[in-house]
């Protein structure tokens, strides 16, 4: 609130009404969609602006028989932990030394894994594409997991090494001093003290994976496999006049991640903010 205190009253009235104008405009489409989500068929085709009246769930019941959302949701949730511990684990693993040790080809592998974040992964596709196949990794769990890894990894890297460059660095040098190893120096000094930086690479990685769709339907194609983004473009093309059942698995897939950022929101602030004094 500080700096709204060198502002004139109708300043104020003003900023505040431009966030409230950008807060309606970003959760009027999530309000619509789960308002909706509790109508019959008739009642969003005829009047998709009116409240429900009544509440109907049959929309829900037909999203979780209709479709086999259940198998897709457990699918999402599988690639998104694993893509993310692994994105997790690994930018960790290469932001540690490049923050905390002087090596040859330090900074040339600092710009090769930050650069790695501008490139466009839609202009590599084909070669992504035959790679995943010639590893036999093709509509798998395992492949689309690594695929996540490696995908969210400069971006994992990117957060972790900032915020372990704003944290001090005389504990670890009194655990060497003491004779710990590196990686005892890594789980039990560095990892509690880089928590906040870990879960907001966690919280990121996860809600980005979990609303991930062109990959997931590239490298995917049984029915087994198929992630909750997937599952519903294709529910949406099979039954296209069962709109309220499709609004119902959205509702219940873009949840997840909300209630996930909402919890852990205070932890992803910290981590974002994290060496942007220095």
């Amino acid at each position: 609130m500080g700096e709204l205190k060198g502002l004139r009253p109708l300043s104020v009235v003003g900023y505040y009404t431009v966030l409230a104008l950008i807060a309606l405009a970003s959760l009027g489409p999530v309000a619509w969609v789960v308002l909706s989500s509790l109508k019959t068929n008739p009642q969003i085709l005829s009047n998709a602006g009116s409240l429900p009246d009544p509440l109907s769930f049959d929309g829900y019941i037909n999203a979780f028989t209709q479709v086999d959302l259940t198998r897709a949701l457990l699918n999402t949730f599988i690639y998104a932990v694993g893509g993310t511990m692994g994105a997790m684990v690994t930018g960790f693993l290469a932001a540690y030394p490049t923050s905390r040790l002087f090596f040859r080809g330090r900074r040339l592998a600092i710009v090769a894994f930050s650069v790695a974040l501008a490139i466009p992964l839609v202009g590599l596709i084909v070669p992504e594409f035959f790679i995943v196949r010639y590893l036999g990794l093709f509509d798998s769990k395992l492949g689309l997991i690594l695929f996540y890894t490696g995908m969210f990894f400069p971006l994992s890297f990117v957060i972790m090494r900032a915020f372990l460059v704003s944290l001090p660095f005389e504990m670890e040098e009194a655990a060497t001093i003491d004779g710990a190893g590196y990686f005892t120096i890594l789980a039990r000094i560095v990892a509690p003290l880089a928590f906040p930086g870990l879960i907001t690479v966690a919280v990121l990685v996860f809600i980005f994976i979990w609303n991930e769709y062109f990959f997931a339907q590239l490298l995917t194609i049984s029915f087994e496999n198929l992630n909750v983004q997937v599952t519903l473009a294709e529910f949406r093309s099979s039954f296209q006049r069962d709109t309220a059942a499709q609004l119902a698995g959205t509702t219940v897939a873009m949840s997840v991640p909300i209630i996930t950022f909402l919890f852990l929101q205070r932890y992803v602030i910290s981590g974002l903010t994290a060496g942007a004094s220095r």
